[in-house]
């Protein structure tokens, strides 16, 4: 079995809720994995890879994410979400709907960003969510991240309806708290939706529920996408054998040396493997194959 489950996960349930239920599926001889974790409060996509293509994490991680967020204002959380200890702020000017559109703004681009308290980072070999539960303060350095647009859905002191499309590592968590520090309010989340994650949208996914024993094979997504379009290139079957025994094959069509990686693909659409190209783009060196 080899390929992705595009999972639309329910708010209530972890991660590994549903990768558990895959497992029950699936049996012990398949590998298991999802590329991108999801708090038990936000609900949404979630990509489990089967297979070998637990290997493609890296890849699948890398697309651009989707969410929708319902942001409360005017209070703070210990978790910055709904599940902590919420303290209530003293707000004396409600902020207008033009000084919202500028902190949202703010947090534009490439900004520097605070994992939560409670979140899977490590510090100093711990889990932080695990510090903090201990009544511990984690100390968490900011991370650089990458907003690429942040829309207003809705706004209606004090509810903030937001839709972010970002990258790899963002928690929506912390942005939601850094807009109502901001904006001087404090700020949580009360829901969180992860509606794409770059190809997987969530009106291909499916319920945990409807996947069984008999059944998951007909959801299972081909692995080629997990690869964007641009670094596909068909090899022939000859050159499949090649890359079969690991092997550096010719590529007399010369790749730009320029790309890290690119996806190797056999004339029946099936994905061989990762093939990396040297300085001079003409040959191609097996990275991952998957054959």
């Amino acid at each position: 079995m080899f390929g992705f489950l595009n999972i639309l996960k329910p708010a209530g349930l972890s991660s590994f809720d549903i990768i558990r239920h895959v497992r029950r599926c699936v049996g012990r001889k398949v590998k298991v994995g999802h590329a991108g974790t999801l708090d038990p409060l936000a609900e949404g996509v979630l990509v489990v890879c089967l297979g070998q293509a637990t290997r493609l994490v890296n890849m699948v991680q890398s697309w651009s994410k989707q969410y929708a967020t319902l942001a409360r204002l005017g209070a703070t959380s210990t978790t910055d979400d709904a599940e902590g200890q919420i303290t209530e702020t003293a707000v004396t000017s409600r902020p207008s709907t033009d000084h919202v559109e500028q902190a949202v703004q703010h947090f534009s681009g490439v900004v520097e960003q605070v994992p939560p308290a409670y979140s899977a980072v490590k510090v100093n070999g711990q889990r932080a969510y695990k510090m903090a539960r201990a009544g511990q303060k984690p100390d968490l350095a900011p991370k650089k991240v990458t907003i690429y647009s942040m829309e207003i859905v809705e706004y209606e002191y004090p509810r903030l309806r937001l839709r972010v499309s970002c990258g790899s590592g963002t928690y929506i968590r912390s942005l939601v708290r850094d807009i109502g520090d901001e904006l001087g309010t404090g700020g949580y989340c009360e829901k969180i939706i992860r509606e794409a994650v770059g190809p997987f949208g969530i009106d291909r996914a499916v319920g945990p529920d409807q996947i069984n024993t008999e059944n998951i094979e007909q959801f299972l997504i081909n692995p080629i996408e997990a690869l964007p379009p641009e670094i596909r290139i068909t090899v022939t079957d000859e050159q499949v054998r090649e890359l079969a025994h690991g092997r550096i094959i010719d590529w007399p069509g010369k790749t730009d040396s320029s790309e890290k990686l690119l996806g190797a693909v056999d004339t029946g659409g099936n994905l061989i493997g990762l093939l990396r190209p040297d300085p001079t783009g003409e040959k191609l060196q097996p990275v991952k194959i998957f054959i």
